[in-house]
């Protein structure tokens, strides 16, 4: 329960003034002994007993009736996830607002959207805090404070719209505390409304303790409500962009290969139609979708044109809206070259042939350079950087990291003799060298056959990746995406995301006394594939999140391709143009991980810290929400004065019984005259 007036609460003491009057009157009574006073006793004393427990149920009556005016003045609130027992009104209110792509999904049974329904439940209880506390909103998808003069048009505030972004908790919390250190605000109250979707809580994440220590260490008091609109919510069919290949043969047209991940909530087994556009031009696709995922695959024909251009893939509408589309874009077709660069102690020719390229004259292959100063000079026309040896340090690393992120593609090979490497390179470090037993070899256990560089090619068939041969492979320590593992569960190929591009480690050599891979039935495709894939660096098409766009893109005016759509690539997923360039925004792939935290799990995230959570449900009505209960106890003292004073004049103990039966709960003799 909250007070607005809790300076009325140190009045609460004047509830004992009926007692006090009580023991005061009391003393105004002198006995005076009359021998006649024997035969009342005797007479009354069957209804004494009756009297005085009415007398005291008067004088309690009493006590409570003063308790609720005193209460009924402080303005008491009470109920719902706001609810607080017996605490002030707070100076500054700050709101932590999910605005993730999660939080529109529809509500089961409603036509709220989890987002929608934690605001309702936000204005409703901060109106009675309407000019008495300060509101602040800080959310997801921005970076600065924003005061809330009306905080009943919060839901309709800009900065509390849908988005297609993600939420990292630990980071708006960190920004809850610099606010409160650079504001010196009062007692503070912190409002979190979320679906506590456990991508974007981060609960295992080293933030939380460092966070709730600095609010500890808070001059002010800070206490914590958080609102988990968790509860179940209408049949949703998520869509996201899995690949995107353009594939051009010799002498035929152009075409575009998606990859898409479909999943649903609630498992239907009924085929989903869909409206594919390119360049503005759509048509339907029905998807035959069995179960709760698919990845799907299709080929669309492109011409024989050599333009860019854009598309996207649209699911009909259901429980969030958000979801529903995947975008991309494809650009021209520009030369591209790979470059070796290998340590002195590997020829290196067969990757320099594998990445070569057909010309007119024949098969050319790749440049080899060996690691130094002027290595990574001259990178205009190279999509693949081939890189065998110890990792890159230094400003080698800077500069393959740079190319990675422009969209370039770098494939790492081990150093041929084996060497301990302790600095790492884009979060990947080398470690030993392992030899298969006599007559034996590292089986391969599984690959990646639908997307990447050891897919299945367009016409289906399988690489052999099961049936290559390692003798010898180097242990590493990554933190990227397993595309090929031994069966052991040891990595063959991994792939570690920088920027609009990739970097590649394979932990096997194309050589004899390392692996089959020198005989190219898996080598040559892998590393074309690669050269195709850093092609994008060449190009004036980029694909970013939605959320992660760099400050000097946000600058450089990017707009919708539709025209007349008010899309911001600030906060929605979409195409979007600036001059010649053309970049596809998409959901972050966090928003397509359903699993939510438990209660549990995120109190003890809240160490140390007053906190308060509260779970949503759709059918709590108004009464349930935080409001003011003055009536209740106007009510009350109302009722405890009526029925004290019918008390008063009824049965015995009232008035006229006492007047005459004064003084008989003892014998009295009646001094001389």
């Amino acid at each position: 329960m909250t007070f607005l007036q809790p300076l009325l609460l140190y009045a609460l003491p004047l509830a004992l003034l009926p007692v006090i009057i009580h023991l005061l009157n009391r003393l105004r009574h002198r006995t005076q002994a009359w021998g006649a006073m024997r035969f009342l006793v005797a007479a009354s004393r069957s209804s004494v007993n009756r009297a005085r427990l009415k007398q005291f149920l008067i004088l309690l009556l009493r006590t409570l009736a003063v308790l609720m005016l005193i209460l009924f003045l402080a303005r008491p609130l009470t109920g719902g996830w706001m609810g607080w027992a017996f605490a002030s009104a707070p100076d500054t209110v700050l709101i932590l607002l999910d605005r993730s792509a999660s939080m529109d999904t529809r509500l089961a049974g409603t036509s709220l959207t989890r987002r929608e329904q934690a605001l309702q439940r936000i204005q409703q209880a901060a109106e009675p805090y309407q000019g008495v506390s300060n509101f602040v909103l800080i959310e997801s998808a921005g970076a600065t404070a924003q005061s809330l003069a009306q905080i009943d048009q919060i839901a309709d505030h800009a900065l509390a719209s849908s988005t297609d972004t993600t939420t990292d908790m630990p980071s708006l919390l960190q920004r809850s505390v610099q606010w409160l250190s650079d504001n010196q605000a009062g007692t503070t109250e912190i409002w979190i409304a979320s679906d506590l979707q456990r991508s974007n809580w981060y609960p295992s994440d080293d933030r939380w303790q460092s966070t709730m220590q600095q609010f500890e260490a808070l001059p002010q008091n800070v206490r914590f409500r958080l609102l988990a609109v968790n509860e179940q919510t209408e049949v949703d069919t998520s869509l996201q962009l899995a690949d995107v290949a353009l594939l051009r043969k010799q002498g035929q047209e152009r075409s575009l290969r998606i990859t898409a991940d479909f999943t649903q909530s609630s498992g239907t087994g009924e085929n989903l139609n869909a409206i594919r556009t390119i360049n503005g031009l759509s048509s339907s696709v029905e998807i035959p979708m069995q179960g709760s995922a698919l990845r799907w695959q299709d080929l669309w024909s492109l011409g024989s044109g050599n333009e860019q251009g854009w598309g996207s893939l649209t699911l009909a509408a259901d429980g969030n809206l958000n979801n529903n589309a995947l975008y991309f874009v494809f650009g021209q077709d520009r030369p591209n070259q790979a470059l070796v660069i290998s340590d002195q102690a590997y020829d290196g020719s067969v990757l320099a042939l594998a990445s070569g390229q057909a010309t007119a004259t024949g098969w050319q292959a790749s440049e080899i350079r060996r690691p130094g100063p002027s290595a990574l000079s001259n990178l205009e026309e190279v999509s693949l950087i081939i890189w065998q040896g110890p990792l890159a340090q230094d400003q080698a690393a800077s500069t393959l990291q740079s190319f990675a992120s422009e969209g370039g593609v770098v494939l790492c090979f081990p150093p041929s003799k084996s060497q301990e490497q302790v600095t790492p390179f884009a979060g990947v470090r080398w470690v030993e060298s392992e030899m298969a037993s006599t007559d034996q070899s590292f089986a391969i256990g599984r690959w990646d056959q639908e997307t990447g560089l050891l897919s299945d090619t367009a016409e289906g068939f399988r690489l052999t990746v099961d049936q290559l041969e390692v003798i010898q492979r180097r242990r590493i320590q990554h933190t990227g995406k397993v595309i090929a593992a031994f069966a052991d569960g040891e990595p063959l190929l991994i792939q570690q995301i920088i920027g609009q591009g990739s970097i590649y480690f394979m932990t096997t050599l194309p050589h004899p006394n390392w692996s089959g891979l020198d005989q190219g039935t898996v080598l040559l495709p892998l590393i074309q594939r690669a050269r195709l894939q850093g092609a994008r660096r060449l190009e004036q098409t980029y694909f970013w999140t939605c959320g992660d766009v760099s400050q000097p893109e946000l600058e450089a005016g990017w707009l919708p391709v539709e025209e007349g759509s008010e899309k911001s690539i600030t906060e929605q997923a979409g195409v979007y143009r600036q001059g010649d360039r053309l970049a596809a925004v998409n959901i972050p792939s966090a928003e397509f991980l359903p699993e939510l935290a438990s209660g549990e799990e995120i109190q003890a995230l809240f160490k140390n810290v007053s906190m308060q959570l509260f779970e949503e449900t759709t059918t709590r009505g108004e009464t349930d929400l935080q409001s003011e209960v003055w009536r209740v106890f106007l009510g009350c003292m109302l009722a405890f004065l009526l029925i004290e004073s019918w008390l008063m004049i009824s049965g015995p103990g009232s008035t006229a019984h006492l007047a005459a039966s004064q003084g008989g709960l003892r014998p009295q003799t009646r001094s001389a005259a």
